[in-house]
C-alpha cells in the first residue's frame, strides 16, 4: 500500500473559482464506458470461439473436448460479466434519476 506524503499534498487556501480546474475523476483508471466496450468486445469473441466449437462438435471434428469444455466456461463468463456490468449501469442511472435536487 503507497501512503502519499504530506508534504507533497497541494494546499487547501482559497482560490479563484475561475482559475480552478476541473479534475477528471476517471483520470486514475478506466471510463465505465471503455470497460463496458471491452467485455462486450470479449463476449462477441467467446461467442464466436464457443460457436465454432460447437459446430465442429456437431460436424465430429473435434480436436480436444478440453478446449470445448474451456471456451464453453470462457463464453459462460462472459456472458455473466457483460450482463452484471448492464445490470449495474441500469441500477445507478435509476438511482440517479430518484434522486431529490
Amino acid at each position: 500500500m503507497y501512503l502519499v506524503p504530506i508534504a507533497s499534498l497541494p494546499s487547501i487556501q482559497s482560490k479563484d473559482p475561475a482559475q480552478q480546474q476541473v479534475q477528471n475523476p476517471s483520470a486514475g483508471g478506466q471510463s465505465f464506458a471503455s470497460i463496458m466496450q471491452e467485455a462486450m468486445d470479449t463476449l462477441a469473441q467467446t461467442q464466436e470461439a464457443a460457436r465454432l466449437d460447437s459446430y465442429n462438435l456437431a460436424m465430429g471434428d473435434v480436436g480436444s473436448l478440453h478446449s470445448l469444455m474451456i471456451n464453453s466456461a470462457l463464453e459462460a463468463t462472459a456472458v455473466e460479466t457483460a450482463v452484471q456490468l448492464t445490470s449495474r449501469a441500469v441500477g445507478a442511472y435509476k438511482e440517479i434519476m430518484q434522486m431529490q435536487i
